[in-house]
């Protein structure tokens, strides 16, 4: 499961970029994942707490502990973890050094072959919804639903595909086949000179 959860945050790191469009959209990839940088922002939340919170507001999803994963010279600039939620969902994190507040939260679906695909897509799917409604939670679960349709279709055969929600930015790499990673960021918000 490390394994796996460590690959799919840093193929979805590497696909970040700062953006303030409120309608999803694809760009090309950037250097850098945004939550690497040093003045990244954070969730004024560290991840248990987040944890807690979320399986309370969602009980039929809940999530289990994070355990921290070795990450080499990664570890430095931030602390990831990672939680199994079924054989095929995985959530991990990028936590902020020393706080353990989240700066990226993504969650991963691994495709499996059969008639148990259709089920365990639309278990991912519950969490996503969920995690948007968590993050943003003056849209309503209709609004959740439209938001998380609207990545899904303007980053169909896209690498991904992301947007903004006042603070919070949704970024959604969708494989088809190949699987799917979402991801939570907060965004840095910067005060305007212009008069």
């Amino acid at each position: 499961m490390r394994y796996v959860a460590f690959f799919f945050l840093i193929l979805l790191a590497t696909g970040l970029t700062n953006q303030a469009d409120a309608q999803p959209v694809s760009m090309p990839l950037p250097d850098t994942a945004p939550y690497l940088l040093p003045d990244a922002p954070t969730f004024e939340l560290t991840i248990t707490q987040f944890r807690q919170q979320f399986s309370q507001q969602f009980p039929t999803t809940p999530l289990q502990e994070f355990r921290a994963i070795k990450t080499g010279s990664m570890q430095k600039l931030v602390t990831i973890a990672a939680t199994k939620i079924s054989e095929t969902i995985y959530a991990s994190t990028a936590l902020e050094v020393g706080t353990a507040k989240i700066k990226s939260i993504q969650l991963t679906w691994l495709p499996v072959p059969g008639n148990q695909a259709t089920a365990s897509r639309q278990q991912a799917m519950s969490y996503i919804l969920n995690m948007i409604h968590f993050f943003s939670p003056q849209l309503t679960t209709k609004q959740c639903q439209e938001h998380l349709e609207r990545l899904l279709t303007i980053g169909k055969g896209k690498s991904y595909t992301l947007s903004n929600e006042g603070p919070v930015r949704y970024i959604l790499s969708d494989k088809g086949e190949g699987g799917m990673t979402f991801a939570a960021e907060p965004v840095k918000l910067v005060l305007s000179d212009a008069q």
